[in-house]
Parts: structure tokens; sequence; C-alpha cells
């Protein structure tokens, strides 16, 4: 038969001690506020970072979740303080010092690792594999493993409990608990908001001109009974994402062959060449064909694709906008440090990009203004000249080279038709 001093004490506020208890209370919802807040303006901190690529944007959906991921965790978090606070100093209604000693140094093993390894996985993935170039959201926390976010801050909550069932009978106060942290949970979820709208809001002032030239295009493209999907849209409001750098690549395969370049092509070509994306992350340097970090078609595909059509055609007005872009990137003023607040962000990466093309093309300039003086010579296309400026050859301290470009006029062009015929 069991002796009294033999069974556990029931746990009660009582046996806590009064103060003990609600202090401890007290103090366990003040951290959860304080590392509630802590984790959501840590995200939003770490967020900026991704913000020099290819920024991490979330959606509604996906900022709610994590945000009631940190009230519960910090909840969870919280009441490990409160059983250290509760179970500290002298209590002579525990008889096993041993048990009490065991329960508040597990109460810290638990509460600080659970910390620390959210914290080093939560800040790994924006300081390394959302800030690399390429990332193109791979990894889906939120979808792929979403039982990791339900299960860290509930075990961490149970492990409290199982220490303490070691010195009390926990009776209904588990239940009591559970109710008690739920709403904590939610009180913590509804008051420790951080504004998000601050970091997006920025981002897309940034890229407002990109962004709007992006709707006016696919606008237009409506209006020709051409329809882009929403992905696409993203896609090409990234810049380097594997997705945006593999479909610059391929807009300019598909100049390559001998075939018609689809309408939607020509659109998807033109705004990538406004928006200045690239198609490789590497460089081919000084021994090697320089062209190939041009990742646009080259001018001449652009003039061979307009001798298929007829002058008046909407694709010919897109080949003509696609040149003209193509001529604006050459064209874009060489800013100085003293005058860099006079520009927009759009007109500074402008500059910055040509910059870039000088050092990395050779040959591309000389392309461009030979095929754009072929086209003004050309009066067929008279009402298309206002889009080509001429472009005066810099040769970059030698950079730039000449190129004989051999182009074959449209009335030469359709002799030969004639002859075949």
């Amino acid at each position: 038969m069991l002796t009294k001093g033999f069974l556990k004490p029931g746990i009660s506020i009582d046996k806590l001690g009064k103060r003990q208890f609600w202090t401890g209370t007290v103090i366990g919802i003040l951290i959860a506020f304080v590392l509630s807040y802590f984790f959501n303006y840590s995200r939003e901190s770490l967020r900026m970072i991704t913000f020099m690529v290819d920024p991490y944007i979330l959606t509604e959906k996906e900022f709610r979740l994590y945000d009631l991921f940190f009230a519960s965790f910090a909840t969870s978090l919280g009441f490990g303080f409160t059983i250290i606070y509760w179970l500290r100093g002298r209590n002579k209604n525990i008889r096993k010092r041993y048990l009490k000693t065991f329960t508040i140094s597990n109460a810290w093993l638990i509460t600080f690792v659970a910390l620390m390894l959210v914290a080093r996985f939560g800040s790994i993935l924006p300081l390394i594999v959302y800030s690399f170039h390429g990332y193109d959201g791979h990894l889906d926390l939120l979808n792929d493993f979403w039982q990791m976010f339900v299960l860290i801050p509930i075990y961490v909550f149970i492990a409290h409990w199982n220490t303490i069932r070691m010195i009390f009978r926990t009776r209904y106060w588990v239940l009591l608990s559970i109710v008690f942290y739920i709403l904590t949970t939610f009180y913590l979820y509804k008051t420790t908001y951080v504004d998000r709208d601050i970091l997006n809001q920025s981002y897309y002032s940034q890229n407002k001109q990109r962004f709007d030239y992006i709707d006016a295009e696919f606008d237009k493209a409506k209006k020709l009974g051409v329809f882009f999907s929403d992905s696409t849209k993203q896609t090409l409001r990234k810049k380097y994402a594997v997705r945006t750098t593999d479909l610059v690549l391929s807009l300019k395969n598909a100049f390559q062959s001998e075939n018609i370049v689809p309408l939607d092509t020509l659109i998807l070509e033109k705004i990538v060449i406004h928006n200045m994306n690239r198609h490789v992350l590497y460089f081919y340097g000084r021994h090697q064909d320089r062209d190939k970090n041009w990742p646009y078609t080259l001018p001449e595909k652009i003039y061979k694709q307009i001798l298929k059509h007829d002058v008046d055609s909407k694709e010919t007005e897109l080949l003509f906008e696609i040149l003209s872009e193509q001529v604006s990137l050459f064209t874009a003023p060489q800013i100085n440090w003293d005058e860099w607040e006079k520009y927009t962000v759009y007109e500074r990466e402008k500059s910055y990009f040509r910059r870039n093309l000088m050092y990395s093309t050779e040959t591309i300039q000389s392309r461009l203004i030979q095929v754009v003086d072929k086209l003004k010579s050309d009066k067929r296309y008279e009402n298309y000249h206002h889009l080509l400026i001429r472009i005066e050859f810099d040769n970059d301290r030698g950079r730039q080279k000449h190129y004989d470009l051999k182009i074959t006029g449209a009335n030469t062009q359709q002799k030969t038709l004639d002859r075949k015929c």
C-alpha cells in the first residue's frame, strides 16, 4: 500500500505559491509578446536581404500562416520561462529537489534548443537559399513541410508538461493550459502584427516602370488575340530565377531557325529587352566569343524576320519596336555619380546595363548600326523610321569591334523569289 509521503502532491496555485504563480504567468506572457514581435521583425529583416536579387514575396495567406506559427511558437517558449519561474527558489511542497532541478534544466534546454534551431534554420534560408541566383521557389515550406510548423510548437509545449508531471499530479491543469495556450496564441496572432507592405511597396515602386510596361504590353496583346498566363507575368517580373533566364534563352533561340517567329514570342522578346532580363548567369571571357553574352536575338536575325512579313503587318511593327529597344540599350545615357539622384531607378539600371554590354560584347553594337542604317535607307519602311535612332559607334577603349555584316535588302530578296517562281 502506498504511503502518504510517496504520493505526488496535486499541482495548485497554493502549492506553487500565489505570488510565484501569477508573477511567472505574467513573465511568460510578456516574453511571448517580445518573442512574437522579434520573430516577425526578424522575418522582414531577413526578407530584406533577398531584395538584392529576386525578393522573397509571400502571399497574404502565407504571411498569415507564418504569423500564426510565430505566435504559437512564442507562446510555447514563454510557457518554458513560466515553468522556470514557478519552480525557482525553495518550495516546501516539493520534497524531491533533484526533480525540481531537472525540470528547470529541462525547461532551459528545450526553450533554447528550440529557439536556436528555428533561428538557425530561418536565417540560413534567406541568407543562402532565397538569395541564390537561379532560385525560383524550389523550397516550398508551407506546402511541402507544413507538418513542421504544427509539430514544433506542440512538442515544445507538451515537453514542458512532461517533466512537471514528475513533480505534481497535473489532473485538469493540462487541459486548462491548452485552452489558455490557444487563447494566448490567437491574441498574439492578432496583436503582434508587422507591416510587411513597407518592403513590398518599396520593391514595387523601384520596379514600377518595368511592371507597368509588362501590364501595358499584355493589354496590347489582348487586343491582338494573344493572351498570357499569370505565371508568365510573374516570370517576367523576376530577374535571376531559372524560369526567367530559361525564357530569355528560349526567346533568343526562337530566332535562330528560318521559320517565322510567332506573334507571342515577339511580344515577349520586346518585354525582356525593355526590362533588361538576362539569359545566363555566367560570363564569356576575353579569349572566347564574347558576343554570346548578348542575351537577345541578333539584329540581323530581326532583319531577316522583317523581310518575311508584309510592310503593314503587326509583326513588322513589333520587330521594329524590338530593334528600337535594342537601340535604346546602346544609347542609354552615361550617368555620373554626382548626377545619380536625378535619374529614376530604371534609368540608372539601364545606364549600368549599357556599361556591361560595352564590356561584355564585341560586335553587337556594330551589327545593330548596320541593320538600322539598312532599314532607314529602305523607303518601304518609312513609317517605322521614327522608331530607329542612329547610333554613333563607340569603340569603348578598344573593346568594341567593327563587323562587316552581309545583309540583303528587301528588293533583292523579292527579285530572288520571283526568279525561283
